[in-house]
């Protein structure tokens, strides 16, 4: 099978956007084409049907992240790219073929979102408490803090510096503010969750796992301290998900897999998919046959780890076999109804983001480390650790069993940006990961046209 690799994968991997199927819905919510950007918002009702404007950018934003990280790292291949050129890996290491440096893969709708988030914060800050029933004020702000929050977040580790934009535009731009520096993106990112924590302690479990509740809070938190490496606030907020007795991991084998049942109990914050508000990626992820375009195929390579009894055990059934194509095609996001959701945050990833952080802490906590990466391992019915491996050993597989546990969902490639190890691991597969420079995305074309304060990201100017 033809493996296929970016000259710059960085700055071709922006061209994903244009094959993500995005439908931006979310489930019993109303069309898009019902939500008015900037109407004016005096009441419950009114802040309500704005908030569901920030919800429906989440469902597009959700599938252009995947397929924009999966096709950046090693997990994924393009089978059928149409009109777009991919080059492929020489022998001697070089590379065939060119690449677009500039095209955009979802900067813009990230601001979308920030839009209409401001929107939603500004207006409703403003109204009389005696406009809302008890508690929802506090609750729509809560969700409008914690979406804006996810956009930051994103845009943050995909293109490092970028504007902050908190009051709301009559366009979706950023023209005459500058771009903040990585790691004010991400205080202004905590600023959010802060007041998002606050206003929604004390409210209680949210049974609707496709809208913010405090536990998707936690989880982001968690995540977030994981990336600004302060391991003891991201162990904290890990333990406070793997202590609700509500969350446990699901039966990979049981009918209760996570990837395709909504609301398991595996599921913290989900981007919720029916039968006729499908999934934003299923058409990319399923062949003709099964009624989608079949642009991404699972690279054979790990197809071969998570068929390992001895690595991916369970997690086999992430994938199947296509004898007509030899390829192995991807099952998470592939229910033939369309309904799978996208997991934006999911119990698994608190076990791990606490090994983590105990295994990288002052005083490193191995055997808690440990039992939280044999807590995966034993879902997927694979070897555990055992004797007393070192700190370095933990992390190498710690790093395996993230890949193996979230294959396909977007996380391979920010974590191995995020612990500098893409030049050792995606730059063995290609030598332009050898340059720091180019684990920044790029900026599109537009935005730079649009916008004369922005300036591109690239040769040691992010």
């Amino acid at each position: 099978m033809k493996k296929y690799i970016y000259n710059n994968p960085l700055y071709s991997l922006l061209l994903i956007v244009l094959f993500v199927s995005c439908e931006d819905r979310l489930l019993d919510f109303p069309p898009q084409t019902q939500i008015q950007d900037g109407a004016i918002i005096i009441s419950q009702s009114s802040a309500e049907s704005a908030l569901i404007g920030v919800y429906a950018s989440i469902r597009g934003i959700s599938g252009t992240a995947i397929l924009t990280y999966e096709t950046a790292a090693d997990n994924v291949l393009l089978n059928s790219l149409r009109s777009v050129v991919v080059p492929t890996l020489k022998a001697d290491g070089g590379v065939t073929g060119g690449a677009d440096r500039t095209n955009g893969g979802g900067y813009g709708s990230y601001y979308t979102l920030i839009n209409r988030a401001n929107h939603v914060i500004t207006s409703v800050e403003k109204l009389d408490n005696s406009l809302f029933t008890a508690g929802n004020k506090d609750r729509i702000l809560a969700e409008a803090h914690t979406l804006r929050a996810y956009a930051y977040f994103d845009l943050a580790r995909t293109y490092a510096n970028v504007p902050i934009v908190l009051q709301p535009t009559n366009a979706t731009n950023t023209i005459g503010i500058k771009k903040s520096l990585k790691a004010d993106v991400f205080k202004q990112v905590e600023s959010d969750l802060d007041i998002a924590e606050s206003k929604l302690t004390g409210a209680g479990w949210n049974v609707n796992k496709g809208r913010v509740s405090i536990w998707a809070v936690y989880a982001f938190k968690a995540r977030l301290y994981l990336y600004q490496e302060r391991w003891s606030d991201a162990e904290s907020y890990a333990t406070k998900l793997l202590s609700n007795p509500d969350l446990k991991l699901t039966n990979l084998e049981a009918g209760d897999n996570w990837y395709e049942t909504r609301y398991s109990s595996e599921g913290i914050f989900e981007v919720s998919c029916s039968t006729s508000e499908g999934n934003p990626i299923r058409t990319n992820f399923a062949t003709s046959a099964e009624g989608g375009i079949g642009d991404f195929i699972a690279n054979p390579d790990l197809a071969d780890l998570l068929n390992d009894p001895l690595k991916g055990g369970k997690r086999s059934l992430y994938i199947k076999v296509e004898p007509a194509i030899s390829a192995w095609l991807i099952r998470i996001y592939n229910k033939s109804d369309r309904s799978s959701s996208v997991f934006l945050y999911r119990l698994a990833e608190q076990y791990l983001i606490r090994a983590e952080a105990r295994l990288k802490k002052p005083t490193p906590d191995i055997s808690g480390a440990i039992a939280d990466i044999n807590a995966i391992k034993s879902r997927a019915a694979v070897p555990l650790i055992t004797g007393t491996p070192s700190k370095d050993e933990l992390l190498l597989v710690l790093e395996n069993e993230n890949r193996y546990e979230f294959a396909f969902e977007g996380h391979r490639y920010p974590d191995i940006i995020r612990t500098g190890r893409a030049g050792d691991v995606f730059g063995a597969i290609n030598p332009v990961y050898k340059d720091p420079r180019y684990w920044v995305v790029p900026l599109p074309t537009s935005a730079l046209k649009n916008d004369p304060d922005l300036t591109q990201n690239g040769d040691g100017v992010y």
